[in-house]
């Protein structure tokens, strides 16, 4: 790790275990920059194979996220993210132990997300996202697809324990297209604890929205920030300042002890 730089900080592990079972290897690295005040990069790829002896030749569960983040620390009313990822997610079939061969997929994401609250009344929450996918059913076999992803979001605060929140959203790929629309009421038991309960109507979800939404009709859910609510839990502490180093020069000791000379002190 590498943390001594508060504008760079950086990360990777490496871990292989072997034993009886089987073996398998973990590689994580990941790294965060700022390019300037409100610009903010950050760069994640985790690595890892199968623990399992009889799945020969399943390649390794891969995946690669890049992004950068905008939030003006003077101005809060606007935040967004620019976002790409590389997923590959080798899969089995019974044929895989038989006859080595089995199923996988890669999918590339591009996505773009921004928040924007005018005041303290209206949050808009809006996100875009275009994932290409090539899915390996076997060796002359190779499916591809892309995804178009839309969410809209709005909450309007009744004040500060009610609030009302609408979202829509939208799958195409082809010729095909998928539209739900979600009525939500929330009401904050505390300011870091919210109960609320909706209705969904259709069951539009995918790994790429933000919130899960895969079935329709009635809701109940519950949020909680556990950070504020359990007396700063997952926040780091400050370390205390530490002993600096004497910055005095040769010339600055010099001319004190000339100085203690003149006077009779040395």
């Amino acid at each position: 790790e590498y943390t001594d730089n508060p504008k760079f900080q950086a990360s990777a592990r490496f871990e292989h275990r072997s034993s009886g079972r089987g073996s398998n290897t973990v590689i994580t690295a990941g790294a965060t920059g700022k390019i300037s005040p409100a610009l903010t990069a950050l760069v994640r790829y985790q690595q890892a194979n199968s623990a399992n002896q009889k799945l020969t030749g399943l390649g390794d569960t891969a995946n690669l996220k890049v992004g950068l983040a905008y939030r003006d620390p003077q101005n809060d009313k606007f935040n967004a993210l620019l976002r790409y990822e590389y997923r590959k997610n080798p899969a089995v079939i019974p044929d895989t132990v038989l006859l080595g061969s089995g199923t996988g997929s890669e999918d590339h994401t591009f996505a773009v997300e921004a928040i924007y609250a005018p005041n303290w009344q209206w949050e808009f929450y809006g996100k875009y996202a275009l994932r290409d996918s090539t899915s390996y059913l076997a060796e002359d076999l190779v499916g591809t697809s892309t995804v178009n992803l839309g969410q809209l979001r709005a909450t309007y605060r009744l004040g500060y324990s009610w609030d009302l929140v609408g979202e829509a959203r939208l799958i195409s790929q082809n010729n095909y297209t998928e539209t739900g629309f979600v009525v939500e009421a929330g009401y904050y038991l505390t300011p870091n604890l919210r109960l609320s309960a909706g209705y969904v109507f259709g069951k539009v979800d995918d790994r790429d929205f933000s919130g899960t939404r895969s079935a329709g009709g009635p809701y109940l859910g519950l949020t909680v920030k556990l950070n504020e609510l359990f007396d700063g839990f997952g926040l780091q502490k400050v370390p205390p300042r530490q002993q600096q180093k004497s910055t005095k020069t040769l010339v600055e000791k010099l001319k004190k002890a000339t100085l203690g000379v003149q006077r009779g002190e040395i």
